[in-house]
């Protein structure tokens, strides 16, 4: 029971969670699961995810970890795996040991024993399951979400990621017109970078 919140609030949060839920084709060990068996799953795994997060203070990285997996889409290119995004290829050596993701290896670390435990859940989904569980624990709002992502086999290419100082991968003259650059490159625009860019508040924490 949520000490804050009461049991019933708890219940409305779970319903409304489950009502998100789409009907998915798990990674892992492959095996075919129906829509509620996936459900279930993801919300046994929701409970789990914010005791562990309250009780270890890991909201900044499971945050920055969620970000990072999908913050590699790239909408110019239609084709799936390649275009990025949040597809859990994150978890690959390859990919963890980019620059950008410098210390993220921990927050993979963090969420392998739920993978492993409820090995029907995806990777992709699992880590953005996590990121926003992360903002609930954190004081922020419930986030509404779609379920069903496939864990990539081959990682983004280095370099979608922003660079954190000159000089810029892409070229860039300066840091604004970098930004600008990996953000647009998602679909995102100036006010989605605001918003974005104040993330940092708790993923630098």
């Amino acid at each position: 029971m949520d000490a804050v919140d009461g049991g019933g609030r708890v219940a409305a949060r779970f319903a409304g969670l489950a009502r998100q839920l789409t009907a998915a084709t798990a990674s892992g060990p492959g095996l075919p699961v129906s829509r509620e068996e996936y459900r279930e799953a993801l919300l046994a795994c929701r409970a789990e995810l914010r005791d562990f997060i309250t009780e270890i203070q890991c909201s900044p990285i499971l945050l920055r970890l969620a970000w990072h997996d999908a913050g590699t889409y790239d909408k110019r290119i239609a084709d799936w795996p390649r275009c990025g995004g949040a597809n859990g290829s994150i978890i690959y050596d390859e990919e963890i040991n980019h620059d950008a993701n410098a210390g993220l290896f921990k927050g993979v670390k963090y969420l392998q024993p739920f993978h492993k435990r409820l090995p029907v859940i995806s990777w992709a989904d699992l880590i953005q399951l996590a990121g926003a569980t992360a903002i609930e624990v954190a004081g922020g709002p419930v986030i509404p979400m779609r379920y069903g992502r496939v864990t990539a086999t081959e990682c983004a290419k280095d370099g979608n990621l922003p660079d954190a100082m000159a000089p810029f991968g892409d070229g860039a003259v300066n840091a604004a017109v970098h930004i600008r650059n990996v953000f647009y490159r998602m679909g995102l625009s100036d006010q989605d970078i605001v918003a974005l860019s104040g993330a940092h508040t708790i993923g630098r924490a």
